[in-house]
């Protein structure tokens, strides 16, 4: 996970989850047996990323 909405982020100023949300998406993936569990779009998109070419996530890279 990323940010959480908790006051330990509260002086963050950037997209945060729920904790709620959080927490579902972690019961959910112990109910299903997951080895692992992304409860957020942020941790989605750097894992996608860092499966990815290098380039494409550095545009100055790409020349």
């Amino acid at each position: 996970m990323a940010y959480v909405d908790t006051d330990m982020t509260s002086g963050i100023d950037a997209p945060k989850s729920s904790a709620r949300d959080i927490v579902a998406a972690a019961l959910d993936g112990v109910e299903a047996g997951a080895y692992e569990v992304l409860g957020d779009d942020v941790t989605r998109w750097v894992k996608d990323a860092l499966s990815g070419e290098v380039a494409a996530m550095y545009q100055q890279l790409a020349q």
